[in-house]
């Protein structure tokens, strides 16, 4: 029987030294800002009502690029 050549394994790829992170949305910049500013003036509201809150600012805040005019 003839020998099967034998061929060279390809290494396997290396993850990347640093994987890449998505561009935070303007809504998401928003809130990471907003959040906290709102729940040091209101400290006995939980998170879930600031949150709300919070996200009804952003229908009418200038950062909100989609917002109606």
């Amino acid at each position: 029987m003839p020998k099967v050549k034998s061929t060279p394994v390809p290494a396997k790829k290396t993850a990347a030294a640093e994987p890449t992170k998505k561009k935070m949305s303007a809504y998401n910049t928003f809130m990471k800002e907003e959040l906290p500013k709102y729940k040091a003036k209101n400290a006995g509201v939980d998170h879930k009502e600031a949150f709300k809150h919070v996200a009804s600012l952003w229908k009418t805040s200038p950062l909100n690029p989609k917002r109606a005019q």
